[in-house]
C-alpha cells in the first residue's frame, strides 16, 4: 500500500548548500586535478548514487525544488558537456553520443530547398460518374 500524499522519506538535504558540496565531491571524486584527467566518465546516475539517491530519477525530484533546481541543472549539464567533449573527438564516441541523444540532442540532417519547386499532377479518373453508369447498356 502506498503512502498518502505528503508522506513518505524526509528529505536527504535540506540546504543546497550541503547539497551543492555533495555534489562537488563526487567530480572531485573521479576528476585527478593533477593530471587533469577523468578518472572515471562522470554519469548521472553515478553521480545520484553518490549523492545517496536509489536512482537518477530520486535526483531529478531535487529539480522541482526552487533552492535545489540550479545545483542539479549545472551537475547534469557537465555531464552532458563530458560527452559532447567526447562525441566531438569522434574516436570510439557511439556511447557518448547514445548518451546525448537521452538528453534530447539528435543527429538528423536538416534539408532546406531553394528556389522553385515545380510539382506536375497527372490526374486519370478510373471510376464512372452515378449518372454515367445508366448510360452503357444504351
Amino acid at each position: 500500500m502506498k503512502d498518502s500524499p505528503g508522506r513518505g522519506q524526509p528529505p536527504k538535504y535540506k540546504d543546497v548548500e550541503s547539497f551543492q558540496k555533495k555534489i562537488d565531491e563526487y567530480f572531485d571524486s573521479i576528476y585527478d586535478k593533477a593530471s587533469g584527467k577523468w578518472l572515471r566518465p562522470p554519469t548521472v546516475s553515478g553521480m545520484a548514487i553518490f549523492l545517496g539517491f536509489c536512482d537518477r530519477k530520486s535526483m531529478y525530484h531535487y529539480r522541482d525544488k526552487d533552492d535545489f533546481y540550479r545545483p542539479v541543472k549545472r551537475a547534469i549539464g557537465m555531464v552532458e558537456a563530458y560527452n559532447e567533449e567526447k562525441a566531438a573527438l569522434g574516436r570510439g564516441a557511439a556511447g557518448n553520443i547514445f548518451i546525448l541523444k537521452n538528453f534530447g540532442w539528435t543527429d538528423r540532417q536538416e534539408v532546406t530547398n531553394v528556389g522553385d519547386v515545380g510539382i506536375t499532377w497527372n490526374e486519370e479518373r478510373t471510376y464512372k460518374k452515378e449518372d454515367e453508369k445508366g448510360q452503357d447498356s444504351d
